[in-house]
């Protein structure tokens, strides 16, 4: 608590409220498609696949 009266002890005035010590600018990259695996290739790989989608064992509503 003895902090808050460090802080109240510095001349303010003049200074703004702010959510960000630094500006944030277009922080995303830019989205841009690269070349990936295959899917068929990858999926051949997996232990299980379904539709062209990886399959895993269900781990929601089972009793231990």
């Amino acid at each position: 608590m003895g902090h808050f009266s460090d802080i109240d002890a510095l001349d303010l005035d003049g200074v703004g409220p702010m959510t960000q010590p630094y500006p944030l600018i277009n922080i995303m990259r830019e989205d841009v498609e690269l070349p990936c695996l295959d899917t068929d290739e990858v999926l051949a790989a997996a232990p299980a696949s379904d539709e062209r989608r990886f399959r895993v064992p269900p781990i929601i509503g089972l009793d231990d």
